[in-house]
């Protein structure tokens, strides 16, 4: 039985014989073909140390850019909480101008219709965090500390990798 593993062009360099062709080396064992000659030790050790600032710096503006979006959109159940809290008599009875206008009985209304308004705010915080995430990429630059032994590679979005968000 013959195999005929040739389809009929193509390297010419990993050709053996008649119908079988050989697969070219997987990049990991080129010569600093695709991925970069190795960094020396210090080299690396500082490239080591600046991609752990550029992740710690990427990740302290996604907590950021969460702590603005959670703000942004759970500011109308802070007030409510706030103001009746405030206003009622048992918790602190301030003289405020607004707690002229509210009882007891409201300021109970205000404090009940702010937790219930917390958790459907806290899903759609959350689902626009999370768009914003995928739409701006921010996912795709952190770069794995692997990347600081080969050179030829900078700082900037992977190609080859994909969001789980």
């Amino acid at each position: 039985m013959t195999v005929l593993l040739d389809d009929g062009g193509g390297d010419e360099d990993f050709d053996v014989g008649d119908g079988i062709r050989m697969l070219p080396p997987p990049p990991a064992q080129c010569d600093g073909g695709v991925w970069g000659a190795r960094r020396g030790h210090c080299g690396c050790v500082l490239w080591t140390l600046l991609l752990l600032l550029w992740n710690v710096l990427l990740l302290l503006g996604c907590v950021g850019l969460m702590v603005l979006i959670f703000s942004l959109i759970l500011l109308p159940t802070a007030l409510l909480l706030y103001a009746g809290f405030l206003c009622h008599s048992r918790v602190v009875a301030s003289q405020a101008a607004l707690c002229r206008y509210l009882d007891d009985n409201s300021c109970s209304a205000l404090i009940i219709l702010g937790f219930v308004m917390m958790s459907p705010l806290v899903v759609v915080a959350a689902a626009t965090f999370c768009a914003l995430l995928r739409r701006l990429h921010l996912l795709f630059y952190f770069q794995p500390i692997t990347e600081a032994q080969y050179q030829g590679r900078g700082l900037g979005r992977r190609r080859d990798s994909h969001a789980w968000v």
